[in-house]
């Protein structure tokens, strides 16, 4: 029997990814021009945990800070480095191998990004002291839930990559209806370059709900401060002695394609 739990695990939607690397070619404007910083909250109620993250973005990079844990996503170079100070190892990954890595959400969601997603404007709140539009977007078991700051705007290629919905992951089957609720409707007719880019409101909270069979599970991913902080060096730099491991992502991958490739003994 499908219950909301194993639909939850299925899509593998455990809150915003952590990064979502874009290409970025050299001759295109920065994602992020200027430096930004965001401190988020995310909820994950199949584990019954709340993760702090710290994500730190200027230029064509984002570096997220969460405990005793780095990663670096350098769009430049194509890479993340993923650093563990507690356990003293580092893992160096390529986009390429990320790609290949992400798991099929099966038909689904590939049903889903085909109908008609019911979209409802729910007014404004105040998400992390900040004014925000709230947008609800409904499609049979689930509903999504964003916040979009009426303040801060950044370029669609910079917001793709903060809700995880471009290259090397695989786009959310409701990413065109959510980037529609933040898209800036007051800049579309813009004429100047920079302000045509940057059209797209920054999502302070991002939540997704789902209820089937008598179960409700929804996860939530909630801006709790914006500034302009850098990150701190210590963080940056790989510890003298770290061991380079396997990242988890491709390591779970190969694992899965060895029991796929392993022989039926039932």
């Amino acid at each position: 029997m499908v219950t909301a739990r194993n639909l939850f695990l299925r899509a593998g939607w455990v809150g915003v990814a952590l990064l979502s690397p874009v290409v970025v070619c050299a001759a295109e404007r920065a994602l992020f021009p200027s430096p930004l910083h965001i401190t988020r909250e995310l909820s994950n109620p199949v584990a019954g945990t709340t993760t702090v993250i710290d994500e730190y973005c200027q230029g064509n990079r984002v570096v997220a800070v969460s405990g005793q844990k780095t990663a670096i996503a350098d769009y430049d170079k194509g890479v993340i480095t993923e650093i563990d100070f507690a356990a003293g190892t580092y893992s160096v990954t390529k986009f390429e191998d990320i790609a290949k890595a992400q798991p099929n959400t099966g038909a689904t969601l590939a049903a889903t990004a085909k109908s008609e997603w019911r979209v409802e404007s729910k007014g404004g709140k105040v998400v992390a002291s900040r004014p925000a539009e709230v947008t609800e977007a409904a499609h049979g078991p689930q509903t999504i839930r964003v916040a979009a700051d009426r303040q801060l705007t950044l370029s669609r290629n910079a917001i793709e990559t903060l809700m995880g919905f471009a290259y090397p992951y695989r786009r959310d089957a409701a990413a065109d209806t959510i980037l529609g609720a933040l898209r800036n409707q007051e800049r579309t007719l813009a004429t100047n370059a920079a302000n045509r880019e940057a059209d797209y409101h920054l999502p302070l909270e991002y939540a997704v709900r789902i209820e089937l069979d008598g179960e409700t599970i929804e996860t939530t991913n909630v801006v709790t401060r914006v500034g302009s902080e850098t990150p701190p060096p210590e963080r940056l730099a790989i510890p003298p002695g770290a061991t380079l491991v396997e990242s988890k992502t491709v390591a779970l991958r190969r694992m899965l394609d060895e029991l796929d490739r392993a022989p039926n003994t039932h």
